[in-house]
């Protein structure tokens, strides 16, 4: 991506570097300095010279993680970019909705091919909805648009929960977009999963979020929305012209589609997060796994021709492909690839 495109932006990369990228041995034998000048080749030409951004830069190796940090939190207090920086999630956090949900299936607590209006009972009363499965939800293939308004080119306004109740129980399904058949990214896939989940639980999603994830594996510093005690963390966004847009924290709602509803977090949390989603949780498996393993529930749910699968909002390449698959998101606060 062009550097003049990236430098209005605070960025935060978390990176997976598996030892099948580069085979064990090889892995084994790079040091900390050398990937370190790795990273540093890749990420200093799209770091702002000028101070307006930063990168910062989480790196995994044979189940270690190394941090590596560039460029500025907040040019106006002199803050550089940190692993404790907090970073808006963007759409990296529909993360948290899917793993909630593969969490619930493992226990047995739901299904991923039970009907979303099983749950959100005002759909039971739409047509092309009641097709919809939790799974869909999940893996961008439930047929839905990217956000509503793409289809209800004269809604003015914000959304409301009524708002996207007529949506969904409206939306008529055609060739190009039939449950199960495409895949087609979706924001509003993921609220309707959002939604479905608090149902199915009678809770919160911010709760249900802390209680089974966040909360058990230590991520304090992972939160919807971002409480006061950690605004001091918060990244600063800047505009095309290096001029502050939006402020540390800002919250945009669930219904404004962006990201599918922002979470907040730190590169050092999210380095945290990849553990239970690779089934390398030691310290936390008893409390925080109760005996299951993540991954497993994470099974490719949709595979494409070329050979990408949707694992519950993971992007993943077949086994003899190498290519590395990245998502940036860039919104008010800061982007998150």
């Amino acid at each position: 991506m062009p550097r003049e495109k990236l430098r209005p932006f605070i960025v935060t990369l978390i990176a997976l570097l598996l030892p099948v990228i580069a085979g064990p041995s090889v892995v084994r034998a790079q040091s900390t300095i050398n990937v370190e000048q790795i990273v540093a080749e890749k990420v200093r030409p799209i770091v702002p010279d000028d101070g307006d951004g930063g990168v910062a830069v989480a790196v995994r190796i044979d189940g270690k993680i190394a941090f590596f940090n560039f460029g500025n939190a907040d040019r106006a207090r002199n803050r550089p970019v940190t692993a404790d920086a907090i970073f808006n999630l963007g759409s990296v956090g529909k993360l948290f909705a899917t793993t909630l949900l593969a969490q619930a299936v493992k226990r047995g607590e739901l299904a991923l091919d039970d009907p979303v209006a099983k749950y959100v009972t005002q759909l039971q009363h739409g047509a092309d909805i009641r097709r919809v499965t939790l799974g869909q939800l999940a893996s961008h293939t439930s047929g839905l648009p990217r956000a509503p308004g793409q289809y209800e080119h004269w809604h003015r306004g914000k959304y409301t929960f009524p708002d996207f109740v007529r949506f969904l129980n409206s939306w008529k399904a055609d060739d190009q977009h039939q449950p199960g058949q495409q895949y087609l990214y979706s924001n509003t896939a993921m609220v309707l999963l959002r939604v479905a989940l608090e149902r199915r639980f009678h809770t919160p999603f911010a709760t249900l979020m802390r209680q089974r994830l966040t909360g058990p594996l230590g991520m304090n510093s992972t939160a919807l929305p971002l409480p006061q005690a950690l605004l001091s963390r918060a990244v600063q966004g800047y505009g095309p012209k290096g001029r502050p847009l939006g402020r540390p924290g800002d919250e945009q709602g669930v219904f404004a589609w962006v990201g599918a509803g922002q979470i907040y977090s730190s590169p050092h949390d999210m380095a945290t997060f990849l553990n239970p989603n690779l089934d390398e949780l030691p310290d936390h498996r008893p409390q925080c796994t109760g005996g299951w393993r993540l991954r497993e529930a994470l099974r490719p749910y949709s595979w494409s021709s070329s050979g990408v699968g949707q694992r519950a909002s993971w992007t993943e390449r077949g086994a003899h492909t190498r290519t590395p698959m990245s998502k940036v998101a860039t919104y008010r606060s800061s982007p998150t690839w």
